[in-house]
């Protein structure tokens, strides 16, 4: 299984596209769409699904189901809100004919605008997809309190004397951490104030050769050649391009993307492959 290096992070998965589409980030304790379920992803407790083609949500039977039948608590799910019901009743109908009984999960919808908080100091700020069927992004951020400027000076006595007496002395920042587009064919810059901003910029790029430029359009997915004027606009220290189509060698991915991409991108680029 594919694993990439990227900061403090590990990306492990597959990505391949109209095959399956599972990325995991253990150190965030999430996973990005789940089109498999490798049993060592069964422990990670939060799951993000962009959309509902298969190879990106048919591996939560398993993930559900083997929870379950180990005693662990379900973990969070997070899904489009236009397709919610229908996988609902989906997994209630596999866990009857699986075992005669209903699973004990936790699904969540979710729609571009929502912000859930998970874990004890991540959000995840819901964006607007463009698919072919209706599709979101995410952006996890990691929230942290600050000093006020104000208590900047105060010795630390005083400022313990102000929060036993109820003064609030910190506000909220948030550092976007990690951006997943899921498929689209692009993505509004200004759907976050903080979208550019992310460390980690996980991207689809489904087609690479000029043929396919058509086939991108139709599909609603990312050709090669929309890349450099997305990029551009992102401050991210790594960006991971995945989703690749089968028609294509890994030769030839790496070949195509760093021709086509500018030079001064190539430090930061890497290929989930």
């Amino acid at each position: 299984m594919p694993l990439l290096q990227c900061g403090n992070w590990v990306l492990e998965g597959r990505s391949s596209s109209a095959v399956a589409t599972y990325i995991r980030i253990k150190e965030l304790d999430l996973i990005f769409d789940l089109g498999r379920c490798p049993i060592h992803f069964i422990g990670t407790n939060h799951v993000f699904i962009s959309h509902f083609h298969l190879d990106h949500y048919f591996g939560l039977p398993i993930y559900i189901s083997q929870r379950w039948l180990a005693g662990i608590p379900p973990g969070n799910i997070f899904v489009p809100l236009s397709g919610f019901k229908q996988l609902k009743n989906i997994l209630d109908k596999i866990s009857a004919l699986d075992g005669g009984r209903n699973w004990g999960y936790q699904l969540t919808p979710v729609e571009a605008g929502d912000s859930i908080s998970f874990r004890q100091n991540l959000i995840a700020h819901i964006l607007p997809g463009n698919h072919s069927v209706p599709a979101v992004s995410y952006l996890i951020c990691e929230v942290r309190k600050k000093l006020k400027p104000e208590y900047h000076d105060l010795s630390s006595r005083e400022i313990v004397a102000l929060k036993r007496s109820g003064v609030e002395i910190t506000y909220e920042v948030q550092l976007p951490l990690v951006a997943y587009l899921g498929d689209t064919h692009g993505i509004t810059l200004d759907a976050h104030p903080l979208l550019t901003q992310c460390k980690l910029l996980i991207c689809e790029c489904t087609f690479i050769t000029p043929e396919h430029r058509e086939r991108a359009k139709k599909t609603k997915h990312l050709h090669l050649e929309m890349l450099p004027s997305l990029l551009e606009h992102f401050e991210s220290e790594c960006i991971v391009l995945h989703h690749f189509s089968r028609r294509y060698t890994h030769e030839l991915i790496q070949q195509e993307v760093f021709k086509r991409l500018p030079t001064s991108e190539h430090s930061r680029v890497r290929l989930f492959l």
